[in-house]
């Protein structure tokens, strides 16, 4: 069984659909009802403030794909100090607490969606607290340990700030090569099936993923 935190989410709700389509059931977790549920998942209404309570049942793969709404210029550093608080809470805590429970259930594997360039160290607040989850999720253990980096996420159409770095991105991502193909732009559909398909044939010890394995 599949454990997935963030399933409601853009990212987050197209991974629960193509393990759908990979006909691997799936534990989807959430505050609200997921509408279209694969036929071979179902849902678990959690209280994100008493995570501690939370019990999970017997889980093999966890994928954390939380993500605080964030617009562009938050995700090149620039937050508020209340920001910085709400997203740290949501991207790390919620997220990492979430891993811990899937171990004491039994999980085996871990898949977390982070971001290209993260770095515990950065300057960046987004990028150090992407960082600092890896490093976090990395210490408690899991046999097969997969970290995806990709770079912006396009096609959601509900939200002009993206729609707005999608046309950017369109102009710059061919000029991103060599050591800089990892920052261009991927779909959250083809992130989503590179990683379901990379999650389910991972191998042992900690692997990373970044653009070249999103094509």
């Amino acid at each position: 069984m599949n454990l997935l935190a963030g399933s409601t989410g853009f990212l987050g709700n197209n991974i629960l659909k193509e393990l759908g389509l990979n006909k691997s059931p799936t534990l989807a977790l959430g505050r609200k009802p997921i509408p279209n549920l694969p036929h071979d998942s179902r849902e678990l209404l959690i209280d994100f403030e008493n995570l501690d309570q939370l019990s999970l049942p017997d889980t093999d793969h966890v994928y954390l794909a939380l993500g605080y709404p964030l617009i562009y210029h938050n995700v090149m550093g620039l937050m508020s100090a209340n920001l910085k608080k709400d997203f740290f809470l949501v991207d790390f805590t919620y997220q990492l607490e979430i891993a811990k429970k899937a171990k004491e259930a039994g999980a085996k594997n871990i898949s977390l969606i982070s971001a290209v360039a993260a770095d515990s160290n950065s300057w960046n607040y987004y990028l150090k607290t992407k960082g600092m989850l890896e490093e976090e999720i990395i210490k408690l253990g899991f046999e097969s340990t997969n970290i995806f980096q990709p770079g912006h996420l396009t096609g959601n159409k509900f939200r002009l700030d993206i729609l707005l770095a999608d046309a950017i991105s369109i102009i710059f991502d061919p000029f991103l090569f060599g050591p800089l193909r990892k920052f261009r732009s991927i779909s959250a559909e083809k992130l989503s099936v590179a990683v379901v398909k990379n999650s389910l044939q991972a191998k042992a010890g900690i692997n990373y993923f970044d653009y070249k394995n999103f094509i």
